[in-house]
């Protein structure tokens, strides 16, 4: 998952999935060149993408891969899915895409309504305090749940925090900074938003709501006056 929200330069995503496969040993099993194929001729819906494509991708890693390693590994095939072209959309990649229909709809709504306006400048200020924002989520909050979690040996620490990472990328960039104080709307509606906004291994709806809540209680409980 992309956590800096702007655009990914496909040479650098190239250059860490080179490292990537030389670190790991794997040459003897894919390549940079055999990856961009792959991905240039993935051709199944959207609800194989998980199963199908980061399936096999996972599959070609070591059997005692390190949990550092595994994050890594899921970042830049996340990334390499992303920013990669793909033939079935007009060999583009989905951030090609997401940028043209972002271009197209700022176009479409030149003219605004007052509401639209606050609308506007809500997420301007977001975008202005938005690397704020990170850099205080990167290196206070994370690092710091994902410790908690070690600390009381919790189970599936790689999903948690793939879940965790999402949740505060979606705050960051709705602007929903103050975490204790989010609409119950948007904490319900996460876990759809989760699947339509995020690609990488699957994880259940039910178990993105758990992971959601435990951090949550987490955050109530060590950051009661965020």
């Amino acid at each position: 998952m992309n956590t800096n929200f702007s655009k990914l330069d496909p040479k650098e995503v190239e250059k860490r999935l080179a490292i990537l496969i030389k670190k790991l040993k794997i040459e003897n099993k894919i390549s940079v060149e055999w990856i961009k194929d792959f991905t240039y001729n993935f051709d199944l819906p959207t609800n194989q993408v998980s199963k199908k494509y980061f399936g096999k991708m996972m599959d070609l890693l070591p059997r005692n891969i390190s949990e550092n390693d595994m994050k890594e590994a899921m970042q830049v095939f996340n990334d390499v899915w992303n920013c990669f072209p793909q033939k079935i959309i007009d060999g583009k990649s989905p951030q090609d895409r997401f940028f043209d229909e972002a271009r197209k709809d700022k176009n479409k709504h030149s003219k605004l309504t007052e509401e639209e306006k606050m609308i506007e400048a809500h997420y301007k200020y977001a975008e202005e305090h938005l690397e704020e924002y990170l850099e205080w989520a990167t290196k206070e909050i994370i690092p710091k749940y994902e410790k908690y979690l070690n600390n009381h040996k919790t189970g599936n620490i790689t999903s948690r925090m793939g879940v965790v990472n999402a949740f505060m990328e979606l705050c960051g960039r709705y602007g929903f900074f103050e975490i204790n104080n989010l609409h119950q709307m948007f904490i319900s509606d996460f876990p759809n938003i989760f699947f339509e906004s995020f690609i990488g291994p699957q994880i259940t709806k039910k178990n993105v709501s758990l992971y959601l809540n435990d951090f949550l209680s987490f955050i109530s409980l060590y950051y009661p006056k965020i």
